[in-house]
């Protein structure tokens, strides 16, 4: 899999050699556990072209960062998914901050954050506690219980389905809909990308017919429904912008917490030292989001030459960007695979970089931050039994993990 290729790309540039990788980055096993075939990327170069995707991949820390700075070249208009298909649709409802710029993009995000800066999000805290709390007062003595559907999805769901205020949407199908979403980054060829599109379907043409009537009002969605009639924005946009508050904010909370579970649970001593050192709580929420990197990347249409530390991304080319490689970069991380409370990776990628960071990052980080602080105050140890792993063609994470608390 590390053989050299000649690539037929237009250029301004004379045409050049790059080590190609001729595995299948979506082979079950490798969404299951993507760190190997990572790993292998990153050793074959800063820019790996792989046939069977018609693209590059770009796995190093120091040219994904690069490459996510550098928004006006590997533009995200062009559509961000491996799929051709999906890149290519001009609906109004694919239309969201994932795969905009330019002007465009930073009008749709500035009226995006309103609601999810950190100080409206600081009145959130104390109805946080309390839902943590009572997940607590349910797992906090010693009985074994499935964490991730019974305790990590739980706060995320109930708080964007409170806070956006939409009618009649249940978790389960909030959580439909994010999977699918993310499984239509795949392949178009792919049996699990087709599989999703009926759900795309269903949830764009609920998504497209919402009304003010179907909201809560003084809600996330019925704020923007409102932004879109008094004709700051389209309604188009406004009906699509309403979802990117529920799905992509989902998966990164529910998985980083975890992958907290976790590590905290499964490292040695490292529970005991955030329960005698709660400063460390900030860098923990780091290092857990940076091992989950709960979404492996996303795509960008490549519009000029583009250097890297050694080669040059052709123009006309189309390069996926591995934040969750990044993130494992021995590079730039020690020990790159192990959960570290020490470590505190304040740079990590887990929430992306620079005008496409995530919308919704500082609601994660406020509800993690809630979880280990009461874990810390009311549990006294953690165990976890064997997990499992989601198969996604774009997010990853545990599908399944058995955990323990055993109270203070």
């Amino acid at each position: 899999m590390d053989s050299k290729t000649t690539l037929p790309v237009k250029s301004t540039r004379s045409m050049e050699v790059f080590p190609q990788f001729d595995g299948d980055l979506f082979a079950d096993d490798v969404l299951a556990d993507s760190a190997p075939a990572f790993r292998q990327l990153r050793a074959l170069g800063d820019a790996v072209w792989v046939p069977n995707l018609d693209m590059f991949v770009v796995a190093r820390y120091k040219d994904v960062v690069a490459s996510l700075r550098a928004a006006d070249t590997l533009i995200s208009g062009n559509g961000v998914s491996v799929n051709a298909q999906m890149n290519g649709s001009a609906s109004p409802s694919s239309i969201s901050t994932l795969n905009t710029d330019g002007e465009l993009h930073a009008k749709l995000k500035r009226i995006e954050m309103r609601p999810l800066m950190p100080g409206p999000l600081g009145e959130l805290r104390g109805r946080l506690e309390k839902m943590v709390n009572e997940l607590l007062d349910q797992f906090g003595n010693g009985t074994e219980f499935e964490a991730m559907r019974s305790f990590a999805s739980v706060l995320p769901t109930r708080v964007v389905a409170d806070l956006v205020g939409i009618n009649d949407v249940g978790h389960e199908r909030m959580l439909a809909w994010s999977s699918a979403i993310f499984d239509a980054f795949g392949p178009a060829t792919h049996a699990r990308t087709a599989a999703a599109i009926p759900t795309i379907q269903q949830f764009v043409r609920y998504g497209m017919r919402l009304t003010r009537a179907d909201v809560v009002p003084g809600g996330w969605a019925d704020r923007m429904l409102e932004a879109g009639e008094r004709g700051e924005l389209s309604m188009e946009h406004a009906h699509s912008l309403v979802f990117d508050y529920v799905l992509p904010s989902l998966d990164s909370t529910i998985y980083s917490t975890g992958e907290m579970l976790h590590g905290l649970a499964t490292t040695a001593g490292a529970f005991d030292k955030v329960r005698a050192n709660q400063d460390l709580i900030p860098g923990v929420i780091n290092e857990s989001v940076r091992l989950a990197s709960p979404l492996r990347g996303f795509t960008r249409f490549v519009q000029e030459d583009f250097k890297l530390s050694e080669s040059t991304l052709p123009a006309g080319s189309r390069a996926w960007i591995l934040i969750a490689s990044a993130n494992r970069d021995e590079r730039h991380y020690p020990a790159p695979d192990c959960f570290d409370v020490e470590r505190n990776p304040r740079d990590h990628l887990g929430w992306g970089h620079g005008v496409h960071s995530c919308t919704g990052m500082h609601l994660a980080r406020l509800e993690l931050e809630v979880i280990l602080r009461a874990l810390v105050k009311r549990v006294r140890s953690m165990e976890a039994g064997t997990p499992t792993r989601i198969i996604n063609n774009a997010a990853q994470g545990y599908a399944t993990l058995p955990l323990r608390l055993h109270g203070a």
